[in-house]
């Protein structure tokens, strides 16, 4: 209803569509005279052109959830269906299973997504937490470059998801999808060379429904899914008869049970309730990290997850220009992860054998959270203001390099060193092994904790009825993500490398400014605008600094038994064979220590450390170029800076290591680039069709192959960072998507999903992968050659223009 002093009053009838993240205006003209009441249509459809804000989004809505085919039945995916976003590489072992996003040519571990307006982030390791069911998800947006100031903790995309709930009529659904291995069609990429099909069957059972407890008043929705899945991972095992490494497949079942309840209230015509509760339990085997081009069965490592979310939010119609809403979050998430067999782990020239090094490890993670959003229409302005909460509880469970590690130098033994007059694997030659010095104990890093607190304000103020300007300012703090509360417990050893004094970081202040301006029949508008975005710090930062201050995990790195004449003290006699006392694969751990050798060093936090921040800027434009079909086109340019990297600054004499032992400071030192055109056509659902097709042109570059966590091999030269600069290993030059639905003759439905996109790069490695080759930069593979002709071309021309010294 629309009514003024003096005019006659205005009623809409016809249903107004608002979707999640939009903002919809309507113009009411009234004309002068009594009050009378006139039933008129004021928006028909909802517009396909955004008149009022400078964001780049796009919402995925109900009807595309329901009819686009997803290959697991994650709606996550369907964000890649929006120019600008792309999959991740996997970045830890607890999101083998888990869909994350790249915006923006960001690497996942940041982003925000939140389910119902409570954060579902892992602030642990980074990446989201918690699926849901496809069937209990209503629709979604994916803001991916220049939302507003009421969205934050991200310097990429926010994705903000609403759920179903229930309505006046009864409503449900049931489902069942069954594939396995004779529907499923083998990637242009995998690894043809076992000469098998991988075995594979999945199923998956999905009940949805809802409806009144009370007409009108209050109403129930719950959804329930279950995943079984018989997968495999492409594995290696070694010959010894026949001395090759063949491959074959090795199990890797998964199993997930995700449930959703959730219940709406309306007590009052002022006021709006509702409540939720979400539960996911997924176990899985999958391969582990590897530092080889393949794993054996053994590689494998087998996950647990559990989470929970309650989810509460009250929305209070204070005045017809006024709403507040709250919501409270509580969430809680723990990960297991073991091997399949005991370790140690065998790094062989060709082939990873024994138990990843890298586990068991586990992590727990609870979450308090408190938001609040307070709206007020006051004359041309619409005023947000609000803020967000939130206590993070966690905790690490270490058991990291317990196995220990061996590092072969053979893939099979060629010579009887131990004289006892076979040729196997205890004649194997090693060079070192690692393994901690305390094997017996985890490392558990309890209380790793940190609070976060945002504030913002946000004005989008509509100076004509074309021109709207979208004005912001957020804040945000992170309490406890540089360890500030255990300055006094850091070793001493590394207090001569800290310079300054350590503090939170607390001028993160991030201006946006937007504008729109349209023509006057609304159907082509141009926006543009420039904000500054933060990043969150995951708490892994927190732990590496805990972790590795070179007491609590401290690594003993041991000779192994290739060490021979002349060097003393030597494991190999004159004739080759095995000096007594030599370590051998039966008890690789008792050769002599290698002082100073320690594998990871001590990492310390720069005291200057800061969220990671980028500037993003963008100018695009909407076009309603013909009934139901909409063009967009944005130009993004984005520039990043503080974002982490670890760096070697220096040695120290580590008495618990027996000699030197480097010191890598965690730094907020390099930057990021990211160039973009993103393109999208749309055709709203008439005529029994729709679609929406997407193009992304694109460049990102960076200074490491993670955003955060320094665990690949470090810089080349620690001196002379720029080296560093190059592609992102996720880089992608094209990107085209294309998804639609139509309806056929007798219920039939066809809904096709393409993809096409161009290489990605990847680095070119040393032999024993301990770091890219020094020649060339980050991720020159696909980039500065093309392919392995071209780089055998270089190293020949390169090799024979060296001189021997």
């Amino acid at each position: 209803k629309v009514e003024a002093h003096g005019f006659a009053t205005k009623i809409s009838e016809s249903p107004i569509a608002l979707q999640v993240g939009q903002t919809v205006t309507l113009d009411a003209h009234l004309e002068v005279g009594a009050n009378s009441n006139t039933v008129v249509d004021l928006v028909g459809e909802a517009p396909l052109i955004d008149t009022e804000t400078s964001k780049i989004d796009s919402v995925i809505a109900t009807r595309e959830i329901e009819r686009l085919p997803l290959n697991g039945r994650n709606f996550l995916e369907l964000a890649f269906l929006v120019p600008g976003n792309s999959p991740t590489p996997t970045f830890d072992p607890t999101k083998v299973n888990t869909v994350s996003i790249s915006s923006a040519g960001q690497l996942g571990r940041g982003g925000n997504v939140t389910i119902d307006g409570g954060d579902n982030n892992d602030d642990a390791v980074g990446g989201t937490l918690q699926n849901i069911s496809q069937d209990a998800v209503q629709e979604f947006q994916i803001a991916t470059n220049r939302y507003s100031a009421e969205l934050g903790r991200s310097a990429s995309s926010v994705i903000n998801v609403v759920t179903k709930s229930g309505t006046n009529a009864f409503h449900g659904s049931a489902s069942f999808y069954e594939r396995d291995r004779r529907l499923q069609g083998l990637p242009a990429t995998f690894d043809r060379s076992s000469g098998q099909k991988p075995p594979f069957d999945r199923q998956q059972y999905s009940f949805a429904s809802g409806g009144p407890i009370v007409r009108d008043k209050a109403w129930w929705f719950g959804a329930f899914e279950y995943r079984n899945q018989d997968g495999a991972v492409l594995v290696g095992t070694r010959d010894l008869a026949a001395r090759v490494i063949r491959r074959t497949f090795a199990l890797a079942p998964l199993n997930d049970l995700m449930g959703t309840a959730r219940f709406d209230l309306r007590p009052t015509d002022i006021d709006s309730l509702y409540f939720r509760y979400s539960i996911q339990r997924e176990d899985d085997v999958s391969a582990s990290k590897l530092d080889r081009q393949i794993g054996s069965a053994s590689q494998r490592q087998a996950g647990k997850n559990r989470f929970h979310t309650l989810l509460a939010n009250w929305t209070r119609i204070i005045s017809p220009t006024v709403v507040n809403s709250f919501t409270f979050n509580l969430n809680n998430f723990s990960n297991r992860t073991d091997p399949v067999t005991p370790g140690p782990q065998l790094t062989f020239p060709t082939i990873q054998d024994g138990a990843s090094f890298r586990v068991p490890q586990g992590t727990t993670q609870n979450r308090l959270q408190f938001s609040d959003t307070l709206t007020w229409v006051r004359g041309n302005h619409t005023f947000k203001f609000g803020g967000d909460i939130q206590k993070i509880d966690a905790q690490f469970d270490l058991e990291v390099f317990q196995g220990g590690r061996i590092e072969l130098v053979q893939d099979f033994a060629n010579f009887d060193h131990n004289n006892d007059g076979v040729i196997n694997d205890n004649d194997l030659l090693f060079a070192v092994t690692l393994r901690s010095t305390t094997p017996d104990r985890a490392l558990i890093l309890p209380d790793s904790d940190s609070s976060h607190f945002a504030l913002f304000l946000q004005d989008d103020w509509r100076v004509r009825q074309n021109l709207t300007l979208n004005l912001g300012l957020r804040y945000e703090v992170d309490t406890d993500v540089k360890n500030v509360s255990r300055v006094d417990q850091l070793n001493p050893l590394i207090l001569p490398f800290l310079a300054g004094t350590r503090s939170r970081d607390k001028n993160n202040f991030g201006p946006r400014f937007g504008f729109n301006y349209s023509n006057d029949t609304g159907t082509l508008s141009i926006h543009g605008g420039y904000g500054i975005y933060y990043d969150r710090v995951t708490l892994e930062v927190q732990s590496l600094e805990r972790g590795l201050d070179g007491r609590s995990l401290a690594i003993a790195v041991r000779a192994g038994n290739a060490f021979g004449p002349p060097g003393p003290p030597v494991y190999l006699d004159a004739m080759g064979h095995f000096v007594p006392g030599a370590p051998t694969i039966a008890n690789p751990f008792t050769g002599f220590v290698l002082p100073g050798a320690g594998a990871s060093g001590i990492n310390i936090i720069d005291n200057g450390l800061q969220n990671p921040m980028v500037q993003q800027s963008n100018l695009g434009v909407q076009w309603n170029f013909a009934q139901d079909f909409v063009l967009r086109a944005d130009m993004v340019h984005n520039f990043g800076t503080h974002f982490i990297i670890g760096r070697s600054i220096g040695v120290v004499n580590n008495p618990v290591v027996g000699g030197p032992d480097r010191v890598v400071n965690l730094e907020s030192s390099v930057k990021t680039k990211y160039d973009g055109l993103l393109i999208s056509v749309e055709k709203r659902f008439s005529h029994n069709f729709q679609f929406r097709a997407g193009y992304t042109l694109s460049k990102a570059f960076n200074y490491a192959n993670d955003d955060q966590i320094p665990f690949s091999s470090g810089p080349v030269d620690p001196t002379r960072l720029y080296l560093e600069y190059g592609p992102t290993p996720n880089d992608q030059r094209h990107r085209f998507t294309f998804a639609g639905s139509l309806d056929l003759p007798y219920g039939f439905r066809l809904s096709p999903i393409i993809t096409l996109a161009s290489a990605v790069p990847m680095d070119i490695l040393l032999p024993d992968a301990s770091s890219r080759v020094p020649l060339f930069q980050r991720n020159a593979g696909g980039r500065l050659f093309k392919n392995a002709s071209d780089l055998n071309a270089f190293l020949t021309a390169y090799n024979a223009g060296v001189t021997a010294s």
